[in-house]
């Protein structure tokens, strides 16, 4: 019976379907990423738990972040983003330096976690996130610069611009 309840509860976790579905659970929420724009970290489908944060929440480049947009060239969801925090307050960011690689402050940057980069061959367009080319951008001391890891097809800070850090509502745990 305690195997078939523990299932029921899994698959009732599974079904919130929609674009960013949420489940709360004590402090996590569970959330359903239905883009492809952070495979392989989470795939489309995917049900992730991430723990709530409120204005204490000190952004680290890496955390894998829940957010609303504001609108603009995020468009007009209302369904929370999910995206990897590449570059937080006071750091610069670019893309790319010799080897193709997103810098900060000038220093390239390790990303293992990208698989599916965007053609280096692409000119910049603030208003197109398909390019890998970007910048630099100064990142203001409230704001954090985030993109997808799928960065071929993530819409992100390369074209819609820096988030504020006060528009994240949870950090992605586990």
């Amino acid at each position: 019976m305690r195997r078939l309840f523990s299932s029921l509860v899994i698959i009732a976790l599974l079904g919130t379907g929609g674009c960013g579905g949420t489940t709360s659970i004590g402090g996590a929420q569970r959330f359903t990423q239905q883009s492809s724009s952070m495979e392989p970290a989470i795939k489309a489908g995917q049900v992730i738990t991430a723990r709530e944060v409120g204005r204490e929440y000190k952004p680290q480049r890496g955390d894998i972040v829940v957010f609303h947009a504001d609108g603009g060239q995020w468009g007009h969801s209302t369904a929370p983003f999910v995206k990897r925090v590449v570059a937080v307050g006071g750091e610069t960011i670019a893309c790319c330096d010799l080897a193709g690689k997103v810098t900060i402050n000038g220093s390239p940057l390790a990303e293992p976690y990208v698989v599916n980069d965007s053609r280096l061959d692409m000119a910049p367009d603030p208003h197109f996130c398909g390019p890998r080319r970007f910048g630099p951008v100064t990142v203001a001391t409230d704001a954090l610069f985030v993109m997808g890891d799928s960065r071929a097809l993530s819409n992100d800070s390369r074209c819609a611009g820096p988030i504020p850090a006060t528009s994240v509502i949870a950090v992605m745990i586990g």
